[in-house]
């Protein structure tokens, strides 16, 4: 089968969407299939070589176009986006008109409204939100689409209220590669390279500091946990790493380690550091509460950490209390999890040895094959 992938975002690049695309190109094509992944040109990065896959395991097409999101204002973004958008969409309409392919996938509804009737190939959207944040755009196009794939059961019941049969959805939550886990840096290092108590207890988050992802309340509660417990941040973008560590309280200053982006393959190996991962999805955010299934939740099992996570059902998609605590909303409820665990070594340790395990079903290379799978079954 023929595949090609249309996405108007900057690849390859440090955040989460770019791996995810990138890693579901290269899985469609280790399982047979013939890939095309076509985008901006917006960074001169090679994606194998960032993403450390065999060279061109699939097709990679660039389409030169405006780029202003390199220069205009962070005020400005916005309108930086739409006229980028808009000059990508007219640049690669020649590549689309003339591209023979079995079927488009995107996670861009604006690449569906553009480009659906230029084409006899059928359109496949994999969706990580509310599909309709333009609602005169879900409407033209919304009886167009051949499926739909979901990361989440909240995503499912939204389709289902918007009218899409039950037949058209596919639900595939996010993974994890497991090549990746290989080589884990030991904790002993990695505690000594950023000057935490070997004996201390260690709470790991790695991904963005969006507020929807939660960790304000939970950075400026810090001050009133244990004294021997850190919390150890991996990841930004920079304005919002910013922003966070001028919500850490003082008296927590020396408890609080935050770092900036670093390579995927050193975040990887830098999860040893925790004894838990932290999952704090913001009850008072629909896509936190229903619709996301992060990455991070997946790879802190895969290298063995248990999960303190934020008690909404998108967090139980997936986990059981076999490998996760759940907290409920409000500082208290955060405090009072995060003690209970501490106070339970033996669960960190049995859900430690779990996860691994757990996780095993969640894997890209599973996760394609399911989809490619329900993709031919229509």
């Amino acid at each position: 089968m023929k595949i090609t992938y249309i996405e108007n975002v900057r690849i390859p690049s440090e955040r989460a969407h770019a791996y995810q695309i990138t890693t579901t190109c290269v899985w469609m094509a280790k399982l047979g299939h013939e890939v095309t992944l076509v985008n901006p040109d917006r960074t001169k990065q090679d994606v194998f070589t960032f993403f450390d896959w065999p060279k061109d395991v699939f097709t990679h097409v660039r389409i030169r176009c405006w780029d202003p999101l390199s220069w205009v204002p962070m005020a400005l973004k916005g309108i930086g986006y739409a006229l980028q958008r808009a000059s990508f969409i007219r640049h690669v309409r020649p590549f689309v008109a003339k591209h023979q392919t079995d079927i488009w996938y995107t996670r861009d509804l604006a690449m569906v409204d553009a480009f659906v009737d230029t084409t006899s190939a059928r359109w496949f959207l994999e969706l990580h939100d509310e599909p309709t944040t333009n609602v005169e755009r879900w409407n033209r196009v919304k009886d167009r689409i051949a499926g739909f794939i979901v990361i989440s059961q909240g995503l499912r019941l939204r389709l289902r209220e918007l009218g899409i049969a039950e037949h058209l959805i596919h639900v595939a939550s996010d993974g994890f590669e497991p090549r990746e886990f290989e080589r884990l840096y030991p904790r002993d290092s990695l505690r000594a390279k950023y000057a935490i108590p070997q004996d201390a207890f260690v709470v790991f988050y790695q991904g963005t500091f969006y507020r929807w992802k939660g960790l304000d309340r939970i950075i400026q509660a810090w001050s009133r946990t244990n004294p021997n417990t850190h919390l150890v941040l991996i990841g930004g973008p920079d304005v919002e790493r910013h922003r966070i560590e001028e919500l850490i309280p003082s008296e927590a200053k020396d408890r609080i380690h935050v770092i900036p982006y670093v390579p995927r393959k050193e975040n990887i190996a830098t999860h040893p550091i925790g004894d838990i991962g932290l999952l704090a999805s913001s009850p008072d955010q629909k896509v936190a509460h229903s619709y996301t299934s992060p990455i991070k939740l997946f790879e802190y099992l895969a290298a063995g950490l248990p999960i303190l996570a934020s008690d909404v059902p998108s967090s139980h998609d997936v986990l059981t209390n076999e490998v996760a605590r759940f907290f409920g909303k409000g500082d208290e409820a955060f405090l009072e999890a995060l003690a209970a665990v501490q106070a339970d070594p033996e669960w960190v340790k049995l859900a430690s040895q779990r996860s691994r395990t757990f996780v095993e079903p969640y894997s890209w290379a599973e996760r394609t094959k399911k989809i490619l799978h329900w993709i031919q079954s229509l």
